[in-house]
């Protein structure tokens, strides 16, 4: 298990710069400093205080900030009816796609540009 870790680390820090990179949650926190700048697809994660201004992205270890501008509106119409709480069930559910990036304030992850997909399986 902790070999498969690795491999996927080191495919996705050695992805060169502008590529696409698709990451599972627990790996995304783990490895997110090494990606500011980069295009991610996070596969799974539960939206949580939905807004227009901003979202969050709940994941094993941590949350992750999104920040608009939403890369389609049409997204949004599921998450503002079932994910404006700080508790949400599995309506929540999405993969994430988006430029990653820090937080100003708490040196958190953030995901700028987001669009929203159903994750796998669902």
């Amino acid at each position: 298990m902790k070999y498969t870790g690795l491999l996927l680390a080191l495919a996705v820090t050695t992805a060169a710069a502008g590529e696409q990179v698709m990451i599972d949650p627990t790996e995304f926190m783990v490895a997110w400093p090494d990606l500011v700048g980069r295009d991610v697809v996070i596969t799974k994660g539960r939206v949580a205080a939905a807004s227009d201004a901003f979202m969050v992205l709940q994941l094993p270890g941590g949350t992750v900030t999104l920040m608009p501008p939403w890369k389609d509106r049409d997204d949004l119409r599921p998450l503002f009816e079932h994910c404006t709480s700080v508790i949400t069930d599995d309506r929540c559910d999405v993969a994430a796609e988006g430029t990653v990036g820090k937080m100003l304030v708490g040196n958190g992850p953030q995901l700028k540009g987001v669009d929203f997909f159903k994750p796998a399986g669902q």
